[in-house]
């Protein structure tokens, strides 16, 4: 008799959908509403992101895999009430990579991914010491209009704007003791010029089981 193992129990090389699934979940570096002080080397991202149903992710541009990067060199969060804050190292470079569809998207848990890379849109920044940064606000429906199937790696594009008034009635409503700080970060956006993953399928594998 064989024994189909499923992607919630094994994580595969083979396939890129399995990479997913062992990937970190979104709420990695999200700050706590009850947060009171920046922790000492680091600093505080603000995002504004329009669409509810996005997973955003910011690393290090030097990320070399969860295992073999600080865990304070990498942000992934949903937005709450149009915001994704987090809390990351200081004196390093930070830039988007991915954003993918979570499970309160109307279209399901998994949906299409977007990647900076390809020609697609990219946002780096550096990350100084003991700030709290608006890196601005981000409109990912540009993506949104690309034809292609679920689970497919699709160039990320999104449309940038600035509302640091906004952002600071959101921390003044949700984080009031860092709201005052807030500043805008020197944000550029790019076209990224790295190649988009390949196309992949997912697989099962069959282990026989003992009888």
């Amino acid at each position: 008799m064989k024994k189909i193992i499923r992607s919630s129990m094994v994580c595969s090389v083979l396939s890129s959908i399995f990479l997913t699934a062992c990937a970190p979940l979104p709420g990695h570096g999200v700050l706590k509403p009850d947060v009171l002080a920046i922790g000492e080397d680091e600093s505080i991202l603000v995002i504004g992101v329009t669409q509810p149903y996005y997973a955003v992710n910011f690393k290090t541009i030097d990320y070399r895999g969860p295992k073999n990067t600080p865990a304070n060199q990498w942000l992934i969060g949903t937005p709450v009430d149009g915001y994704v804050v987090g809390h990351v190292a200081s004196g390093i470079t930070m830039e988007s990579t991915t954003v993918r569809r979570t499970l309160n998207s109307e279209k399901g848990l998994m949906g299409k991914i977007y990647e900076s890379c390809g020609g697609g849109d990219k946002a780096v920044f550096n990350v100084p010491k003991g700030k709290v940064l608006y890196l601005g606000d981000f409109d990912f429906s540009p993506s949104e209009e690309q034809n292609a199937s679920s689970n497919s790696w699709l160039r990320l594009h999104f449309n940038y704007k600035d509302n640091i008034a906004a952002a600071t009635a959101y921390l003044k409503k949700n984080y009031p003791n860092l709201a005052d700080r807030l500043e805008k970060a020197d944000v550029q956006i790019i076209k990224a010029s790295n190649t988009c993953p390949k196309p992949t399928t997912q697989m099962f594998i069959m282990v026989p089981t003992k009888k």
